[in-house]
């Protein structure tokens, strides 16, 4: 099962500090992408749970992708099931 995703991406799109990255823009909610922010990232094939890092001025979000065993991935997890 697909969660739904908060901040479509490209899981494999970096920075050149090596965190993935996305468009503010396309956020299924712009409001719930803040920074410390854990949401689903990615595309309805391939997707992560991400905590965000950094938002740039224009709107470009920088986050790292959370281990399965992190338990704020879990908890996210477990709200979306």
């Amino acid at each position: 099962m697909t969660p739904p995703i908060d901040l479509p991406s490209d899981l494999n799109a970096e920075d050149d500090d090596g965190l993935n990255w996305a468009l503010l823009g396309d956020a299924a909610d712009p409001a719930r992408v803040c920074v410390g922010a854990v949401v689903i990232a990615g595309s309805q094939r391939f997707w992560s749970v991400v905590r965000v890092v950094a938002i740039d001025d224009d709107g470009q979000v920088h986050f790292e992708q959370l281990d399965e065993h992190d338990p704020a991935a879990q908890k996210l997890l477990a709200s979306v099931a």
